[in-house]
């Protein structure tokens, strides 16, 4: 039945389990199927020709898989790819985080001034600020690209010493200019909610694109009759890169004991 194929969810390593969690949370009955492009990671430094081929490929994937929608739970790939994933895709739905965290941040901010933490890539497509202006042109955006902070997360490192004061440092100017709200806006960096929280002070809003996300998501599947009502769910995780290694990452970020198996697309 329709309403019993999966979701197919990627990111280019752990960050996209940040979406899996909500999704979890919030469509607990739903198959999915997630893959991490761990081989390629990360997606951030590669060229925007690189990142495009590479989600492609799994998409090309994914599609095989008989899914009913797609998740590109990666901002990078979102920022360069979203309307050739879009195209292969078609008619299958495709549901961008980008878009989603524009949309968030727009109806978060108060005072227009907004930072956005990204990859290199994300923050050299000036994505994010593209999409917060065609919401309201007159807002402010601050653009904070660190691949530092992402390989924070990729190796484990969710709060310490050196990532508080490595998040000081991105964060320095966009605070100084008086930023209201911060959008982590790579998937790995929900995982530094706390790092970033404590460095930005509770007058300002951080907040995780896939929240809004997953809300779009769950409105598509009920409007067009294709929420999965039966339990339990099948959930399955792949990796293009090492499978143990992406094995002892996951117990580190996702509740419950999951397998992933090793895929090489």
């Amino acid at each position: 039945m329709e309403h019993d194929k999966p979701i197919g969810i990627f990111d280019s390593g752990v960050g996209g389990l940040s979406v899996v969690k909500n999704i979890i949370k919030v469509l607990p009955n739903e198959n999915f199927i997630y893959i991490a492009d761990s081989k390629h990671f990360p997606y951030g430094t590669k060229s925007a020709g690189e990142v495009r081929n590479f989600a492609l490929r799994i998409i090309k994937y994914l599609l095989a898989q008989n899914v009913k929608a797609v998740i590109v739970a990666c901002n990078t790939a979102s920022s360069v790819a979203i309307d050739e994933i879009k195209k292969s895709a078609s008619p299958i739905p495709v549901f961008g985080m980008i878009q989603a965290g524009a949309q968030y941040a727009a109806k978060t901010t108060k005072n227009h001034k907004i930072c956005v933490i990204s990859t290199p890539l994300t923050q050299k497509q000036h994505t994010y600020l593209n999409e917060i202006k065609k919401i309201n042109p007159s807002t402010e955006v601050f653009e904070v690209g660190s691949q530092e902070m992402i390989n924070l997360v990729e190796n484990g490192i969710e709060h310490n010493e050196f990532a508080v004061n490595l998040t000081k440092e991105n964060l320095k100017e966009p605070i100084e200019k008086g930023v209201d709200t911060i959008v982590l806006g790579s998937t790995h960096l929900p995982f530094l909610y706390r790092t970033v929280k404590s460095v930005a002070g509770e007058s300002i809003s951080v907040i995780d694109p896939s929240d809004f996300l997953i809300i779009q998501v769950k409105e598509f599947l009920d409007n067009n009759d294709l929420l999965n009502r039966k339990h339990p769910s099948e959930r399955l995780f792949f990796t293009t890169g090492n499978r143990e290694e992406f094995k002892e990452k996951m117990k580190v970020f996702l509740e419950g004991t999951y397998i992933p198996e090793r895929l090489d697309i």
